[in-house]
């Protein structure tokens, strides 16, 4: 994933959590419970890139000033 897309990403998440919480009865507490695990696991990926990215602009100005 890119930074861009990790951003986009985090960007949709709380409308993607909404729609998830609105679907809740639907979808049954086992289900529920497996699409927050995965959207909290994509969000920790999400956020690990955005961070390498920054990592890699900070290191690159230290090295170029």
């Amino acid at each position: 994933m890119s930074p861009q897309t990790a951003q986009a990403f985090l960007d949709g998440l709380p409308r993607m959590r909404a729609a998830l919480g609105d679907s809740r009865c639907i979808l049954g507490p086992v289900a529920y419970a497996r699409h927050m695990h995965e959207l909290d696991a994509d969000e920790r990926d999400a956020k690990a890139i955005l961070r390498r990215a920054q990592l890699r602009v900070v290191a690159g100005t230290a090295f170029n000033g």
